[in-house]
């Protein structure tokens, strides 16, 4: 019995044996494939955080084909903020995110233009032939053409007294701009476009313009040689550099009436020329942008001259596929002077001095009036100077502001009224 059960307790051993040889087998080839499992994870793993990297990368640059989450977001933006039933959809354009982010810009989105001289009579020059604050109202799809008179009064660092024709002489001559614009407009500037005069007849060629039908007699004056050129009545013009001598020059000597000439010259063709590229394909406007390199640059820039060209090309495009009525053309408020306190020719002599800053004057011959028993009177009861807005418009009520600055007057009310957008009632304080 004995000889029995060793025979069995070496049989068991040797079954026990061979099973942990098996079991250490298995061991170290579960060990091995998961080793390999993990190395597949981690090569998983790290090509994702690549990717992601990249078009993280992408993103925050904007860098062309590797911009998807950017171009998704803004896709799926798109889709979800259209708001409720009822509301206007208004399209998405690159030019409503930051050039150098992919902030989304809100509500109004301002694009400060300017045309400056290259050179001028063969000297090299940086002054400003023209200034314009382009605005598009992503709430309801609206766009503004805002012009600015380049002979408006800026303060630079110092405190000196500087025109916007000059500001780009100053060092951190843009900021100026830039900062100028927006106190008189009343709005904050996202970016600047500077267009140098040769690259804007380049763009104006590319947008194939309508061409403009003079209706009375016209002097163009070169504003970079000074040179005149005389229209007679029914001459049609075509070609872009003087299309924009038609916008930007006038045969007018004083600030407001040349300013007026040109905001109507402006008012009457812009929507035409804006309907230009609507049938173009989209690359076609980017383009004719890039054979511009050189010519105009964004402040700040979209990181290549590629993105400012896709930039650019998008904000010509939005102001194109506007609405019918969607586009007004408006300009800084021009000024009446009123007088009063009775001194001879105030008027006169307080709209001259406006017109020196560059702030385009509706009339000076009238007298600031009160209402007596029924009956309207001069109120010659003024001692200090009062700037009345007449209008409840963000831009009249913030060029009233400006106005107050120039001319030292405090007194600045808002009542709506009819007449002039802002009146100045000169009080004895501007008689001094």
């Amino acid at each position: 019995m004995s000889e029995k059960k060793a025979r069995e307790d070496i049989s068991n051993g040797v079954e026990r044996e061979a099973a942990g040889t098996e079991k250490e087998k298995l061991s170290r080839l579960n060990k091995r494939r998961r080793k390999e499992a993990r190395k597949k994870r981690r090569a998983i793993v790290a090509a994702l955080l690549l990717i992601v990297g990249v078009l993280a990368v992408g993103s925050i640059l904007d860098i062309p084909y590797i911009n998807i989450a950017r171009r998704a977001g803004a896709w799926i933006g798109e889709r979800f903020s259209s708001g409720g039933e009822g509301e206007k959809s208004v399209p998405h354009y690159p030019y409503f995110t930051s050039p150098q982010g992919s902030g989304e810009l809100e509500g109004e989105v301002a694009v400060l233009a300017c045309v400056y001289a290259g050179e001028r009579n063969g000297q090299p020059s940086r002054d400003v032939l023209g200034i314009v604050l382009l605005t598009y109202d992503r709430e309801n799809g609206g766009g503004e053409v805002y012009l600015i008179p380049e002979a408006s009064v800026a303060y630079n660092a110092e405190g000196g007294q500087t025109d916007l024709m000059h500001t780009l002489r100053e060092e951190g001559g843009e900021d100026l701009l830039r900062s100028t614009v927006s106190n008189l407009a009343g709005i904050d500037v996202d970016y600047m476009l500077f267009l140098e005069f040769w690259g804007a007849v380049k763009l104006l060629q590319g947008l194939r313009p309508p061409q403009a039908f003079l209706a009375e007699q016209t002097v163009l004056v070169n504003p970079l040689n000074g040179e005149t050129d005389f229209l007679v009545p029914g001459v049609e013009i075509g070609d872009a550099d003087r299309l924009i001598l038609y916008l930007l020059a006038s045969d007018e000597l004083e600030t407001w009436a040349a300013f007026s000439a040109r905001l109507e010259r402006t008012r009457a063709y812009l929507p035409e020329l804006f309907s230009a590229p609507s049938g173009e394909e989209p690359g076609g406007l980017e383009e004719v942008l890039s054979g511009l390199e050189g010519s105009y640059h964004l402040e700040p820039g979209a990181g290549s001259a590629r993105e400012d060209a896709r930039y650019l090309a998008s904000m010509l495009r939005s102001f194109s596929e506007l609405d019918e009525g969607g586009l007004s053309v408006k300009a800084v408020p021009a000024v009446e002077v009123l007088n009063g306190c009775g001194v001879p020719d105030l008027g006169k002599k307080v709209g001259e001095r406006l017109g020196s800053l560059g702030v385009p004057v509706a009339g000076t011959g009238g007298n600031a009036k009160i209402t007596v028993d029924g009956e309207e009177i001069n109120d010659f009861t003024h001692e200090t100077s009062t700037i009345i807005a007449r209008s409840q418009d963000s831009r009249v009520e913030a060029f009233a502001r400006y106005l107050g600055v120039l001319l030292s007057v405090v007194d600045i009310v808002v009542e709506p009224g009819p007449g002039a957008e802002i009146i100045l009632i000169a009080g004895r304080d501007m008689a001094v």
